[in-house]
C-alpha cells in the first residue's frame, strides 16, 4: 500500500499544496517550522479521520480560514481509490463538521479506518517511554482502531458513556438524579469497557515478543517488556485470567462513592496504562535518551510486523526526525529492518540534515519543505546516488 498523490488545502502551514509521493523511501528535508511535521500529520489525519496530535481539526486548520481539505489517491493490492477529508466551521460555532469521501461518495469515518493504514512516529512519542499513561493510552487507540472495527466501535461508544455517566454523576451529587437513572450507563461502561481491555490485553501480550526482537535488532541488546495495568484502581494487578467485565463491575462497586463525591468515572480503560520494561526495569526512570527511542521504534516496528500477521496491507511508515539521536549502528539496523525486512511499500522520513545511513537502501524522492512549499530535490532525472542510505 502506497499514497501515490497528496492534495492539500488550508491544512496547518500549508494554504494549498500538491505532491506526487513514490513508493520505497521519500526523504522530506528543511528546517525546524517548515512544514515537515505537518505534512506527516496532514497523512495520518486523512488515514485516521482525525488528528493524532490535536483533539480537534480546527487545531489544524490554516489561522483565519474556515475550512480544511486533505485528499490522496491510495494504491494497494485490492486497487486505487481516492479518499478526501474535509472540515468545515459551522456558522455561528467553534465546532467543525467533517466530511469523508471515497470515490466522490460520503462514508462514515467507521468505513475508512483500517483501509488506508500508517504507522507514525514523532519526537513526542518519547512521551510513551517517560510521559504519563495518557499517550500509552492514545497508542493502543490509534493502533487497535485501524486493526480492529469491533474495538473502534466499542472505544467510541466506550468514550461516549464516559461523557454521559460523568454527567450524570453530577447530578446524583446535587440530587438531581437517582442511583437507577446511573444504572443502564454503568451496564454499557462495563459492556464496551470490557471489550476494550480485552483486546488492549491481547494487543499487548501480542506485539511484546515482536518489540523485543526488534529492538535487538535496531542495535539494543537489552531485554524489553511490556506489562498492562488496567484502570481498576487497586484491583489492577489482579488475576489476569479474571473476566474483565466482572473486574470492572467490582471495581464500579468499590468505587461508587467516591465516583458520586467526586463526579467522574474513576475507574476503566480511560484509566489503563501499560509498563515498558528494559532488563527488568522501568524504562521511563533507568532507560537513556537512545534506548527510550529505540524502545518506541521497536513498538513501531512491531505495529508493522501486527498489520501483515493479520492478513492486511503494508502500512505507510511515517517517521519525523526520527533518526536524529540515533547512533550510525541503529540508524543502518532500522532502515535495513524496515525496508528489507518488513517490505514496508513506503516510508516518509523527515530530516533537518541529509541522514547519513550506511547500506544500499535507495530513495525513491527527495522533497525539500520551505514555507509551506515542497519541490524534489533533485529533479526527475537527475542523479539520486548521493541519497543513498
Amino acid at each position: 500500500m502506497y499514497l501515490s498523490q497528496l492534495r492539500l488545502l488550508s491544512f496547518r502551514i500549508y494554504h494549498e499544496a500538491s505532491l506526487e509521493l513514490l513508493p520505497g523511501v521519500n526523504v522530506v528535508l528543511g528546517q525546524n517550522g517548515q512544514g515537515k511535521t505537518s505534512l506527516l500529520e496532514a497523512i495520518s489525519t486523512l488515514a485516521l479521520t482525525r488528528s493524532p496530535r490535536s483533539a480537534s481539526l480546527g487545531d489544524c486548520v490554516s489561522w483565519g480560514e474556515p475550512r480544511m481539505g486533505v485528499a490522496g489517491h491510495l494504491v494497494s493490492r485490492i486497487g486505487e481509490t481516492d479518499l478526501e477529508l474535509r472540515a468545515e466551521r459551522q456558522q455561528g460555532s467553534e465546532r467543525w463538521l467533517r466530511r469523508l469521501r471515497q470515490d466522490g461518495d460520503l462514508i462514515q469515518p467507521r468505513e475508512l479506518l483500517g483501509r488506508f493504514r500508517v504507522v507514525l512516529f514523532w519526537p513526542e512519542d518519547l512521551l510513551l517511554v517517560k510521559g504519563g499513561p495518557e499517550p500509552r493510552r492514545r497508542l493502543l487507540d490509534v493502533v487497535l482502531s485501524q486493526l480492529s472495527p469491533t474495538y473502534a466501535e466499542a472505544a467510541t461508544k466506550y468514550r461516549r458513556v464516559v461523557e454521559h455517566r460523568t454527567a450524570l454523576l453530577r447530578r446524583l451529587r446535587d440530587g438531581q438524579a437517582t442511583a437507577a437513572d446511573l444504572r443502564p450507563w454503568t451496564e454499557a461502561l462495563v459492556e464496551h469497557g470490557a471489550l476494550v481491555t480485552r483486546e488492549r490485553r491481547l494487543y499487548l501480550a501480542t506485539v511484546e515478543p515482536l518489540a523485543a526482537e526488534a529492538i535487538r535488532k535496531i542495535g539494543e541488546p537489552a531485554e524489553l517488556q511490556l506489562q498492562y495495568q488496567p484502570g481498576l484502581g487497586r484491583e489492577h494487578q489482579s488475576g489476569e485470567e479474571r473476566d474483565p467485565a466482572e473486574a470492572l463491575r467490582r471495581a464500579l462497586n468499590r468505587t461508587a462513592a467516591e465516583e458520586i463525591a467526586r463526579a467522574q468515572c474513576v475507574v476503566g480503560p480511560h484509566r489503563d496504562d501499560f509498563e515498558v520494561l528494559i532488563g527488568g526495569r522501568p524504562a521511563r526512570q533507568f532507560a537513556s535518551q537512545g534506548q527510550q527511542r529505540s524502545v518506541v521504534l521497536a513498538l513501531k516496528v512491531a505495529e508493522v510486523r501486527q498489520h501483515l500477521s493479520l492478513g492486511g496491507e503494508t502500512p505507510l511508515l511515517l517517521l519525523d526526525d526520527v533518526l536524529s539521536e540515533l547512533d550510525q549502528s541503529r540508524r543502518t539496523g532500522l532502515i535495513q529492518l524496515l525496508s528489507e525486512e518488513l517490505a514496508v511499500e513506503q516510508t516518509l522520513i523527515t530530516s533537518t540534515e541529509d541522514p547519513q545511513i550506511e547500506g544500499d537502501v535507495a530513495v525513491s524522492q527527495v522533497l525539500q519543505a520551505r514555507g509551506g512549499h515542497l519541490t524534489a530535490t533533485p529533479q526527475p532525472g537527475e542523479e539520486l546516488a548521493k541519497w543513498k542510505v
